[in-house]
């Protein structure tokens, strides 16, 4: 992409309370979810963005919530411009194939606008972003066959991260071996089951470091560790930044409910 101009960005954070303001903007949105799922229509459309979901608005189209934000609900947003022609090539609403990059160019990008002169690089962020949402993703279902095991790997995982899960433990669940079901996963969505268990956790200790109070040690227990130095070294592999240092920079950037 060429031609996107970056106008502003932000991190919402739910408190349970309220919807998403119906409004008609001039400039374009991209929506990223962390965590929940945002329930927003354009026009007569409506959408349910989940966790790893984006959701691009188009200018000058009428959108607004359509059922009160949930409770666990966070997202990034991010307000720009562009040609009509850009804006064509761009997809309407899909899963990021890198929600991890996303959520590391967005909190950049929040940073970097509080600057001054500083909108080439706002630009230049805008449009990396933008262009993760062209990245083919992964289906969100699979064909018949070998992979229905790793897409039902992944979905124990979803519904059980917070706790000890093990792949024997997912293994001994789906009737086949430890072995043969890391091998089917790795090759279904280039990660191991670790990797991915470890992305679920602190996705979710992010999340609570950003919208909670409770201790780095609490938020580990809570995420699914049991080991508070193994979860600062996965939490910094992902994130770039120590557990402490990502709540400073992202408890700042909460966006009052009314202004978005």
């Amino acid at each position: 992409m060429t031609d996107v101009k970056f106008l502003i960005a932000g991190l919402f954070i739910s408190n349970g309370k309220c919807r998403h303001i119906t409004r008609t903007m001039k400039c374009h949105e991209l929506i990223f979810v962390k965590s929940g799922t945002l329930y927003i229509r354009e026009e007569e459309r409506e959408f349910a963005v989940s966790a790893g979901q984006y959701l691009i608005l188009q200018r000058l189209r009428e959108h607004g919530g359509t059922a009160d934000y949930d409770k666990k609900l966070s997202f990034f947003w991010g307000h720009f411009e562009c040609s009509d022609k850009e804006f064509g090539r761009l997809p309407k609403y899909g899963c990021a194939a890198r929600g991890d990059y996303l959520m590391q160019y967005f909190t950049l990008l929040i940073n970097e606008q509080k600057h001054p002169d500083n909108q080439v690089t706002c630009n230049l962020l805008m449009k990396i972003l933008l262009h993760e949402t062209l990245r083919k993703s992964l289906p969100e279902k699979l064909s018949a066959g070998v992979p229905l095991i790793a897409d039902a790997a992944r979905r124990i995982i979803d519904l059980n991260f917070a706790s000890q899960v093990t792949c024997a433990g997912i293994a001994a669940e789906l009737n086949c071996s430890a072995d043969y079901l890391g091998k089917v996963f790795r090759k279904s969505f280039k990660m191991t089951i670790l990797e991915y268990l470890n992305s679920k956790r602190c996705s979710e200790a992010a999340y609570l470091l950003e919208s909670g109070d409770s201790s780095v040690k609490e938020i580990a227990f809570f995420s699914g560790y049991n080991d508070l130095p193994y979860f600062r070294k996965q939490f910094f592999r992902i994130y770039s930044v120590t557990p402490g240092q990502y709540r400073k920079m992202h408890r700042t950037d909460k966006v009052n409910t009314m202004n978005l």
